[in-house]
């Protein structure tokens, strides 16, 4: 710990308000850095020096080159002379003011050591933030530490939300959950898969002033902050009206632009299909359901089934595929995903 200027003239500032005398502080070598007397700063200080070198208050009671009469008192900052700080004056009548100011440095001291303490915690948590929420690879035992030492647990599920527009305060966190500034217009959340951050931010947010885009969990959080800001991007592109935006129903406009994504939830569920009668069963209502337009009179007539039937196997499939039929953009995912099913299947 080093006392800057900027401290010790505030030490001297403060002091002074207290004392009807002029009190210097100087650094470590006995430079005068802050001072009642602004003629005097960037001199050199016998008498604290002299201090220094002995370790002890030394007292002036005749003018000495650049000294002048008054106490000279060691800072002492954890077992180190750090600096010194002298009240002018006549060492009889200053000196019992001499535990009252060191006393007031002490503590000015130790207030600027602790801002500064979690200065460099919010920083290097801010930078270890940064690089965890970015980072596409595995984590490394080292990152894995790193996250330990500032409290973050990189083994834990979570799904990242990007919210986008005007935030005129943070939500309240909880444990495990963090938060930062990706530009001066979005906020991204880190939390828990279970969290109910979102609640928190509608709460103090209006609707119409954001939107939010959510993630999928993962433990790579990476994942999950791209698939919260592609939901925001998929929104605003197709003009949907909602602010909230979730990934996971707009993966399907995903797989559409970009070839890449996996569209396995919907395929698997008709492999599955396939290999049950039961399921054969459900995959020809669903592809008779989409050939007859919904009509449920004509639906049952071909399938030789009783309307109650057919909207049984209809909920059976919303129950399976999280897919509602009779919503167009759900029927339009679950024949999309029979087609690539059935293009696929090996003949």
């Amino acid at each position: 710990m080093k006392i800057n200027q900027a401290l010790a003239q505030e030490i001297a500032d403060k002091v002074m308000k207290v004392i009807p005398y002029n009190v210097n502080i100087m650094d470590e070598i006995g430079l005068i850095i802050g001072s009642g007397a602004p003629e005097r700063i960037g001199t050199y200080h016998q008498g604290a020096v002299s201090a220094i070198e002995q370790g002890t208050i030394v007292s002036v009671y005749h003018s000495e080159g650049s000294s002048q009469p008054g106490v000279n008192m060691p800072i002492h900052f954890r077992n180190k002379i750090i600096g010194v700080i002298g009240i002018s004056g006549d060492p009889n009548i200053v000196g019992p003011f001499a535990e009252l100011v060191r006393v007031t440095a002490d503590l000015l001291i130790n207030q600027e050591f602790l801002f500064r303490e979690r200065r460099i915690q919010e920083q290097m948590k801010e930078e270890f933030l940064y690089q965890w929420v970015f980072r596409n690879d595995e984590y490394d035992p080292a990152m894995i530490s790193s996250g330990e030492a500032i409290g973050i647990n990189l083994n834990l599920e979570r799904k990242a939300l990007v919210v986008k527009g005007r935030i005129p305060k943070e939500p309240y966190l909880l444990e495990q959950e963090f938060s930062f500034r990706l530009n001066q217009n979005t906020m991204l959340f880190v939390v828990p898969s279970d969290s109910d951050v979102v609640k928190r931010i509608e709460a103090i947010i209006s609707p119409d002033e954001i939107k939010i885009g959510i993630g999928s969990s993962y433990t790579i959080v990476s994942k999950s902050v791209h698939e919260a800001r592609r939901a925001i991007e998929i929104v605003e592109r197709m003009e949907f009206p909602q602010a909230i935006c979730v990934y996971q129903e707009l993966k399907f406009i995903d797989y559409l632009t970009k070839k890449d994504i996996s569209f396995n939830e919907i395929t698997d569920f008709y492999k599955e299909l396939d290999e049950n009668p039961k399921g054969q069963e459900l995959m020809e209502t669903l592809i008779c359901y989409i050939k007859n337009s919904g009509d449920m009179n004509a639906i049952s007539k071909e399938l030789h089934i009783h309307r109650n039937s057919l909207a049984y196997r209809l909920q059976r499939i919303e129950v399976l595929t999280n897919k509602n039929p009779k919503n167009f953009m759900d029927l339009f995912q679950l024949f999309t995903g029979y087609i690539l099913y059935k293009m696929q299947k090996q003949p």
